[in-house]
């Protein structure tokens, strides 16, 4: 008897072929939004994730109250942080300087990172310079040790750049040869590209500065951009050997207690802090998934509803001919979770080819579909089902026979 209930209610799912597509149809949707958002989200929080373990106990300290371009450390603002007590967790130390003239070549650059060029706040970012030491750069693992054409910056004026910038076909941008960089309108520098460092694939690399050189170069150019000559560094890195981002903040307090006083920024607990914004988002996440729970069980209420108006004779006759109530409530409850799971896996579909497409089109992996999500999905797609169907199927499984076909 459970095996004919099964196959009476396969049958009957699809007897109203265009309800049937339009419950599976509503529930796909809100499914695939529901996936795509969970994807998002999974994927941000292991971006997040590995960030904060990249940076656990990473320091960037500036100038106290000063802007980064303002900033001026002293020259030997290196062996200042040595000085603190617990000295013996630094595993690196190095200070660079900011160099903000390059924003100017904003418009030559396309840059292909999966979005349209950037706009001109985008490009401040993307377009940033710094002037380093090789070898603090090196303890870093910095740009200087990502070489991946030319050679490293020996002489004055003399850069490298990243790979995305050449990436967009440049016709400003090229190794081995020279540009022009205007100084305050009024004069120009010639500046060569020696080599060109890798950036990886992250979307995050637009963020990281774009041109490389020495300090010396980047302090000439500074100064003669600056109203005064620039002679110290603008910020440095202090990587400590650190297990978590509350060990980290315990040597911020060391750093901040030093003269002169310095603002000291902990980049893990920086990003760690990213996971509030992740917080809003997975609430939102929350109430779509209650509307889609909400708007997909009333489509199927409804639809059996209707089913189960226009299917009274049949369901008299069926109890006439032997057929227990819990049997005609099954085939109800059946004919619910057959749509509600076909719903749910034509959702995952659209879902799953939706992040395909946007990954595709943006070149870069930041979505993540989990078991979780997929197990979810189903999940959903039951639960749909049994909501759906609860309300039609005690209506169906309580018909009295005689009544109906009287009345009929």
């Amino acid at each position: 008897m459970v095996f004919q209930t099964i196959r009476f209610a396969l049958k009957n799912a699809f007897r109203k072929k265009l309800v049937a597509a339009l419950s599976i149809t509503g529930i796909a949707i809100g499914i695939a939004l529901m996936v795509a958002l969970s994807s998002a989200s999974a994927g941000f929080d292991n971006i997040l994730g590995e960030t904060v373990a990249a940076t656990v106990g990473d320091v960037e300290i500036t100038e106290y109250n000063a802007e980064i371009t303002l900033s001026q450390l002293p020259t030997n603002i290196t062996d200042i942080i040595r000085t603190i007590e617990s000295s013996d967790k630094i595993l690196a130390v190095g200070a660079e300087v900011v160099v903000s003239n390059f924003v100017q070549f904003a418009d030559n650059v396309t840059v292909q990172v999966g979005m349209a060029p950037p706009e001109s706040g985008m490009s401040i970012m993307a377009l940033g310079a710094r002037g380093v030491n090789i070898d603090e750069d090196t303890l870093f693992e910095g740009p200087t040790t990502k070489l991946t054409e030319g050679r490293l910056f020996e002489n004055d004026f003399e850069i490298i750049i990243a790979d995305y910038i050449l990436e967009g076909g440049s016709e400003v941008f090229e190794i081995d040869e020279s540009f022009d960089l205007m100084i305050n309108y009024t004069y120009t520098v010639p500046i060569t590209i020696v080599g060109v460092f890798d950036t990886g694939e992250d979307m995050t690399r637009i963020l990281e500065p774009s041109f490389i050189m020495s300090v010396n170069t980047s302090l000439q150019i500074n100064s003669m951009t600056l109203p005064f000559e620039q002679t110290g560094y603008n910020i440095a890195k202090v990587r400590f050997d650190s297990e978590s981002v509350e060990e980290t903040n315990s040597y911020v307090k060391e750093l901040e207690a030093l003269e002169p006083k310095l603002d000291v920024t902990s980049l893990g607990a920086e990003i760690e802090g990213m996971g509030d914004i992740m917080a809003n988002f997975q609430t939102f996440q929350t109430i779509l998934t209650v509307i889609v729970i909400v708007a997909g069980g009333m489509a199927i209420v409804v639809a059996q509803l209707m089913g189960v108006s226009e299917r009274m004779k049949e369901f008299a006759i069926m109890k006439a001919t032997g057929w227990k109530n819990s049997s005609i409530f099954l085939d109800i409850i059946l004919e619910s979770v057959t749509i509600g799971i076909l719903g749910a896996l034509v959702g995952f579909g659209l879902g799953a080819g939706l992040i395909f497409f946007v990954q595709l089109g943006a070149g870069q992996t930041f979505v993540t579909i989990t078991w979780q999500i997929a197990l979810k999905v189903l999940a959903y797609g039951l639960g749909l089902g049994l909501a759906g169907g609860l309300i039609p199927g005690i209506r169906a499984a309580n018909i009295k026979p005689m009544e109906v076909l009287r009345a009929t």
